[in-house]
């Protein structure tokens, strides 16, 4: 660090430049204090917006000089006539209805641009009527800032574009939740009816009355088809094994 100070010192020396000196400075400083710029309310709201350019792009959608409960009130309008439901359908939603607001204030602008030229150069001469007048004034301003108009348009088409996408994939979501809806409703009442008729259960297993003492065991309600008839076959007469207790009784 010592080393680079010496070589612009040296550096310096050579060119011969001078330095400011502390006076120079502090006057520097007393300049930049006395700022020449807004001192009213209205120059300093109109200098906060010297940045923005057309709000056509950008992080911004309501400008600070719209009207916010305009822009509420007609989002709200808009993105509810879409009929979103889940989180990610009320975006793509309020993603139409914000570039639909910048749409709007797209053809303000080139309604203001062309409203421009009855106080500029271009309206500026005597016509037989106001309406020849006004024409006049219109087509002018179109012939002298052609590229004005083109450039608008090129934001106007982009905007249109991102619309389009964002409606599509909003379409699109919607058909899928709308499908898993209608085939989520066809299989409840199925499976309803494949539980109240019994389909697919397995024989139950009832326990065969036996003497006290004796041991008992399953039988299988049913009927078992034979192969050759398909005729059905009465169930065996249940077999009762003695309990060890009561052979022990009778020995």
């Amino acid at each position: 660090m010592l080393f680079a100070i010496h070589l612009v010192l040296l550096y310096a020396e050579d060119q011969n430049m001078s330095f400011p000196s502390q006076a120079r400075i502090e006057a520097n400083r007393r300049n930049g204090k006395q700022g020449r710029g807004p001192n009213t309310a209205h120059g300093k709201r109109r200098s906060s917006l010297n940045a923005i350019r057309h709000g056509l792009t950008g992080r911004i959608v309501v400008l600070p000089t719209e009207d916010l409960e305009v822009y509420t009130a007609f989002s709200k309008e808009l993105v509810d006539s879409l009929n979103p439901e889940t989180p990610l359908e009320r975006q793509y939603a309020q993603t139409v209805a914000d570039i639909q607001w910048r749409l709007n204030r797209a053809r303000s602008i080139e309604d203001g641009m062309l409203a421009m030229g009855h106080y500029e150069d271009e309206g500026a001469f005597d016509a037989a009527s106001p309406e020849i007048h006004s024409a006049l004034t219109a087509a002018k301003v179109f012939r002298e800032r052609s590229k004005d108009f083109v450039n608008l348009s090129l934001y106007e088409q982009r905007l249109a574009r991102s619309q389009k996408e964002a409606l599509r994939q909003l379409r699109e979501l919607q058909s899928e939740r709308k499908a898993a809806e209608h085939s989520a409703s066809e299989e409840s009442p199925r499976i309803a009816q494949s539980a109240g008729s019994g389909q697919g259960r397995e024989p139950q297993a009832i326990l065969s009355r036996s003497a006290p003492g004796q041991r008992r065991i399953p039988e299988v309600i049913g009927f078992v088809y034979s192969s050759a008839k398909s005729s059905p076959v009465a169930p065996q007469t249940p077999v009762t094994i003695p309990s060890p207790t009561t052979q022990k009784t009778a020995a």
